[in-house]
């Protein structure tokens, strides 16, 4: 039932503020206009801010007011324990994530909600926030809207294993069950179409977001030296050994040029990374995890921009939408994008917010580098300086027309 004419809107995610990872971030963009809308009520359900491998950023806490209830599950996952598990089956916690606990108190949930919800929202990753979701809409029997920010059993990347039954079974359940279904790239709904072609009508687009707040003028001004900056995760794949290529071969060939460039990274590593840092490639600086607020201040010092995509051999699996992008767009300064061809990164970069490349592309980025060490000794600011910023990707954009779909299905739901 509504109450005093307002929509109830039940807003199930792990990844909320004041919690930090990419995810934690898109839902503080989505629900700090979400909160701001005058025809919602919003309960929010999340996990307890101390959640493993989710640090608390206090610059996020801004973001959590405007709710009516939030209920924080508490719930045991200890990374010493998951470690042991998975040397044991490396598979064993894809049932579907390792915080499975989670969605297991979901009757806890709904005896804490002190009203109904109308509509339920749900952002995963993690998966646990969906299936949090399926079981409390499979209780109410309410409108659902499920967000995946990054496929679920379709991804190239996070192998199931002997898991791939259970997640299929339940993937299918879920979409059954939610009123819509949405995704942050048309290629995964291309890619979701093929394997539901019976859900394909409940599939809609909502991209990750920035923050026209965030936004700040910042002029290019020519440095004493070149300064690329990669901020975010290097996890497997996801590898700095390609730029490290690059950085090797002008230092043995183009010394003078490669003189004046600064590489500086920010972020997560894993071991494997790790390792690679260690090599002490020339100009090259890594400096560790930041909080977002010093992440963008980073970026604002940056001449350019790097992104590294995870390289996949069939270009077909570059469907992922890097939040990354948003929070560059704001930045003013081109981005140097190293990709697969025709990749989600490769249409939204390319020749618009700067320029792409194949990972293994060494020459082509060799050359690239050259001729922006060329603009940087001419002064040509126009090679450096980004203009550009498509408000299709606007948080409060988005967030609007979020809400205006929960009306939408409302009403339908009532008629």
């Amino acid at each position: 039932m509504k109450n005093n004419n307002k929509l109830n809107l039940l807003f199930i995610s792990i990844a909320f503020p004041p919690k930090s990872d990419p995810e934690c971030l898109q839902t503080a963009k989505y629900f700090k206009y979400l909160v701001k809308d005058k025809n919602l009520n919003i309960d929010v359900v999340t996990s307890e801010d101390k959640t493993l491998f989710m640090p608390i950023d206090k610059n996020l806490k801004k973001y959590v007011k405007g709710y009516r209830q939030i209920i924080k599950v508490s719930f045991f996952e200890n990374k010493y324990i998951n470690f042991l598990i998975r040397k044991i089956n490396p598979f064993a916690l894809n049932y579907p994530d390792s915080k499975f606990l989670f969605y297991k108190k979901y009757k806890s949930v709904i005896k804490q909600l002190k009203m109904k919800p109308d509509i339920i929202y749900s952002r995963s990753f993690p998966l646990s926030s969906t299936l949090m979701a399926y079981y409390v809409q499979k209780e109410l029997q309410v409108p659902w809207v499920l967000h995946l920010s990054d496929p679920w059993t379709l991804s190239p990347i996070h192998k199931l294993g002997d898991a791939k039954e259970w997640n299929d079974k339940m993937e299918e359940k879920c979409f059954n069950k939610a009123t819509i279904l949405s995704f942050t790239s048309k290629k995964t709904i291309e890619l979701y179409s093929k394997k539901y072609p019976k859900y394909k009508n409940k599939m809609i687009f909502f991209p990750n977001v920035f923050d026209l707040d965030d936004k700040i003028d910042n002029p290019y001004t020519i440095q004493s030296k070149i300064k690329i900056v990669y901020t975010g995760g290097l996890i497997d794949n996801r590898s700095p050994q390609y730029i490290f290529n690059v950085i090797k071969k002008l230092y043995n060939e183009y010394p003078e040029i490669i003189s004046n460039f600064k590489f500086i990274f920010a972020g997560d590593l894993d071991r494997k990374n790790k390792i690679l840092f260690k090599q002490n490639i020339p100009f090259v600086e890594h400096i560790g995890l930041l909080s977002f607020k010093e992440s963008l201040k980073l970026q604002q010092s940056a001449d350019l921009l790097l992104v590294i995509d995870t390289p996949f051999q069939n270009n077909k699996n570059a469907i992922f939408f890097p939040s990354k992008l948003l929070d560059y767009m704001l930045i003013q300064r081109k981005i140097l994008a190293l990709t697969n061809k025709n990749s989600t990164t490769w249409d939204i970069v390319n020749n618009k917010l700067g320029n792409c490349y194949e990972h293994n592309d060494v020459d082509g980025i060799v050359q690239y580098l050259i001729t922006t060490w060329k603009a940087w000794k001419n002064k040509d600011k126009k090679h450096f300086y980004n203009k550009e910023l498509d408000i299709s990707f606007s948080a409060n954009k988005n967030a609007t027309k979020l809400s205006k779909l929960f009306q939408n299905i409302e009403l339908d739901n009532n008629i």
